[in-house]
């Protein structure tokens, strides 16, 4: 009976190491071979960083930082080891379980925060809130992102150098940890944790404020995240990231996309749209109010004359004169007929997307500067201040010495014109139809013209011209 009892013992055994295994599952041995990461831990600190190789072979570049806790009152050996043995799950010290270990030497391992099961809901968050203190038993505590790391990516002989330094954590410094709200129903969890039923995972950070814009053509690019804010599943602030292709000076619809990431690696993203649209009429103003112009053969050039007198912007720039509309048919007509003299002209401007400006008026004087008279092309005057008509043309000159009839009809060919100063003469019938000499009677007819000129509401009898001297003679008289 008493084999029959110890064989059972084996067997309770052997039952017991089979349940364990089907449990835990089977240890993994990793071929041992050149690993491309060296890990340093720094027990004081509580980080772990790992390093990859320089282009000449040492382990000297680092690449990532991990906080950890290592053993309570320095449990934690110091020294060089080679990783050797992994296990997806593992039992710890006092009946607990750890996911993704991987062993440092004896029984010191790297893994995750200890569960009460090899179930991922039984974590120990009172734990888990330790990490980047000294903690544990003796090995390194790890979230189970960080422990999943190693376990992946350092296969078994990656060299392992645990090391004591208070001052400097290491050169990527040390990382912040996530807090688990103790009275969360999630607490069971660790909220790095990949598992895909890990209920953090479905706590995504919340984007609040996004909303769709509209915004002004021409005008600054806003802060696309003003008053756009996110939080993770515990209300940690987190940073917002902009993806803009927004042209602001081209109207249209545009997308703009929100993202922010949490500790966990768990992402968000929100859009929205943003309109660029011109509203804004542009602004025209003259730059003189009257020009001057001369005679332009081309219809394009004296536009171009006429809107270089007038400057528009649109959104504070300048538009050129294809934007610019003239209102100047008059005077364009004029130019076309050579009718000089001054005309308004109108101008306004037209932005790209139909938004018309005031308009300003200014003044174009078109004159043939070739054709101006000058002060020596002025009538002459002759010494008495009066024009020469006998020169300009306006009066046919005055024949000197006409031929005149005596009384015995004679001819009076002026022969006695040198022996006065007095004009040359015309003949006229006195009152007793004889010929009076006009040159030797000269002022007795004037006065008797003007006499009778004053005296009579008639005609005049005669009209007055000029000699060349200027001096006045009765060319005619006119009776009533």
């Amino acid at each position: 009976m008493r084999v029959k009892k110890e064989s059972l013992k084996f067997l309770y055994g052997v039952f017991a190491v089979m349940a364990f295994i089907f449990i835990v599952g089977m240890p993994e041995t990793v071929k041992a071979e050149e690993s491309p990461y060296y890990i340093k831990v720094n027990r004081q600190q509580n980080v772990v960083t790992i390093y990859e190789k320089d282009d000449n072979g040492e382990y000297s570049v680092p690449v990532k930082a991990m906080t950890c806790s290592t053993g309570a009152n320095n449990a934690t050996p110091t020294g060089t080891f080679d990783l050797s043995m992994k296990y997806r799950w593992h039992e710890l010290d006092g009946k607990v379980y750890g996911q993704y270990c991987s062993r440092i030497t004896g029984h010191i391992l790297f893994h995750s925060v200890y569960y009460n099961d090899t179930d991922p809901g039984t974590l120990a968050y009172n734990g888990y809130n330790r990490l980047g203190t000294q903690a544990s038993h003796g090995c390194v505590r790890l979230s189970v992102a960080d422990s999943k790391w190693i376990y992946d990516n350092c296969p078994s002989g990656t060299v392992v150098t645990i090391y004591d330094d208070k001052e400097n954590p290491g050169p990527l410094g040390k990382p912040s940890t996530i807090q688990i709200d103790t009275s969360s129903p999630y607490r069971g969890w660790d909220p790095t944790d990949p598992d895909e039923n890990n209920p953090w995972s479905k706590s995504a950070p919340e984007i609040k404020g996004a909303e769709d814009k509209t915004v002004e053509a021409g005008s600054k690019k806003p802060d696309w995240t003003e008053n756009v804010t996110a939080v993770d599943y515990k209300g940690k602030e987190l940073k917002v990231n902009v993806t803009d292709n927004c042209d602001m000076e081209k109207t249209g619809k545009y997308e703009i996309t929100f993202t922010v990431e949490d500790e966990l690696g768990n992402i968000s993203e929100k859009k929205i749209t943003v309109t660029v649209e011109d509203t804004q009429a542009p602004v025209i103003e003259n730059k003189k109010e009257s020009i001057t112009i001369t005679d332009v053969s081309e219809k394009e050039k004296l536009e171009k004359q006429l809107k270089e007198n007038v400057s528009a912007k649109d959104n504070g720039k300048n538009l050129s004169g294809e934007y610019i509309s003239l209102e100047a048919d008059q005077l364009m007509n004029a130019v076309q007929g050579k009718r000089y003299g001054i005309y308004e002209v109108k101008a306004y401007a037209s932005d790209t997307s139909g938004n018309k400006s005031e308009t300003v008026t200014f003044h174009v004087k078109y004159s043939d500067t070739s054709q101006e008279q000058t002060a020596d092309t002025e009538p002459k005057e002759n010494d008495t201040g009066k024009p020469d008509r006998g020169q300009n043309g306006e009066r046919q000159q005055v024949p000197k010495n006409p031929v005149t009839k005596d009384t015995n009809g004679q001819t009076d060919t002026g022969q006695n014109a040198g022996k006065q100063d007095a004009p040359d003469l015309y003949a006229m019938e006195d009152d007793t139809g004889g010929l009076t000499d006009i040159g030797q009677n000269q002022k007795e007819l004037t006065e008797s013209v003007k006499l009778e000129s004053k005296n009579s509401s008639a005609e005049p009898r005669g009209s007055t011209e000029y000699d060349d001297s200027g001096q006045k003679y009765q060319t005619e008289q006119i009776r009533s």
